[in-house]
């Protein structure tokens, strides 16, 4: 039978006990309290976390909302109304742009349509000989396409340029932004054309694969017109100036654009005055045709450049091309200097090509 413990004993590790108890009490306590610490924090920090969401959310819809009015407020009473939305979906900080910068960006974004519709249609130049090869007016009417998506691009270039300069007064900008623009949305409509007439494909194999691209381009800039009215444009009334729409400035029955030396010329009743280069169907200038002294002009040119053109019949389709700037034509009369050709859609060609003397 096992003794009992002594008293002392008992006593002894009873005091050992509750020292222990005591000395672990406060460790407990530390534990406790980093463990509800940890969950307060845990908890303020989701709290937070929610709160930043939230209001990240109420921003976003508060930004969402604010573009969606943006659009709203520049595609209003558009006639394309659709590309217009799908377009400025896209352009970032739109509510804060002023006017002039949207269609800007709306002019950059027609420019890429423009190269993905020449990508496209000198794609179809390409394909070989033999089965489904092109007809001889479908590849007539595509080459007219891709140079006229080029001058559409270059116009485009120009109306940027105009947009966001500031060397210009604000009619003289928007004037010069309409007529690049009306110019560069006439050029798709002309492409189109050349697929019509007796000559054209009837089974249709090339026009409904390329007019969606086109369509597209000319949506954009007739977008951009529209938009361009609501540019702050001044009205001036008097006698020398008067402000026409769509030519802007005009000054003494001239537009202002025209210089004095120009409009002398214009207005005199025997012009006289020395030409750069002479054409005459004898041999007595310095060339007999008038796409000779075309080619020889000089490109890009800041003076004007004056080609006299004796009396004759010029039998020639005269193109002048882009780069041929500040380039005048002066003849000896009604009648007298006369230029003449014979392209017509019948014979296989296209409206573009017809012009007797065109750009």
């Amino acid at each position: 039978m096992r003794r009992p413990p002594k008293p002392k004993r008992a006593a002894a590790a009873a005091t050992f006990l509750l020292s222990l108890s005591l000395l672990l009490l406060p460790l407990g306590f530390v534990a406790t309290h980093r463990a509800f610490s940890s969950g307060v924090a845990a908890a303020s920090t989701s709290t937070a976390k929610r709160v930043l969401l939230e209001d990240d959310g109420h921003a976003n819809a508060a930004a969402a909302a604010e573009h969606a009015a943006a659009v709203e407020r520049h595609c209003a009473g558009m006639l394309h109304r659709d590309v217009c939305a799908s377009t400025l979906a896209t352009i970032p900080d739109l509510a804060q742009k002023p006017v002039r910068d949207v269609i800007s960006a709306v002019v950059a974004r027609a420019a890429a349509a423009v190269r993905a519709s020449a990508s496209n249609c000198s794609a179809y130049l390409r394909r070989p000989a033999g089965a489904g090869a092109l007809r001889v007016r479908d590849r007539l009417a595509l080459s007219d396409c891709v140079e006229l998506l080029g001058h559409t691009l270059a116009q485009l270039g120009t109306a940027e340029a105009e947009l966001s300069s500031g060397n210009r007064s604000a009619e003289e900008s928007v004037a010069g932004v309409q007529t690049v623009l009306s110019a560069a949305l006439t050029n798709q409509y002309t492409c189109l054309d050349g697929f019509a007439g007796p000559s054209a494909s009837e089974d249709g194999r090339v026009r409904p694969y390329i007019q969606g691209r086109i369509y597209h381009v000319a949506h954009l800039v007739s977008n951009s017109l529209a938009m361009l009215r609501r540019l702050p444009q001044r009205r001036r009334r008097g006698r020398e100036a008067l402000e026409l729409e769509g030519y802007g400035r005009v000054r003494r029955g001239f537009p202002s654009w025209v210089s004095a030396a120009d409009r002398r010329r214009l207005q005199q009743q025997q012009v006289v005055l020395v030409p750069d280069l002479v054409v005459a169907k004898d041999g007595s200038g310095n060339f007999t045709t008038v796409g000779e002294a075309v080619a020889a002009a000089p490109n890009n040119s800041e003076a004007r450049f004056v080609i006299y053109i004796k009396a004759g019949g010029y039998f020639e389709n005269v193109e002048v091309g882009s780069e041929k700037t500040n380039l005048m034509f002066v003849g000896d009369g009604m009648w007298k200097t006369v230029i003449k050709a014979s392209r017509n859609v019948v014979d296989n060609s296209t409206t573009f090509r017809s012009a007797t003397l065109g750009q």
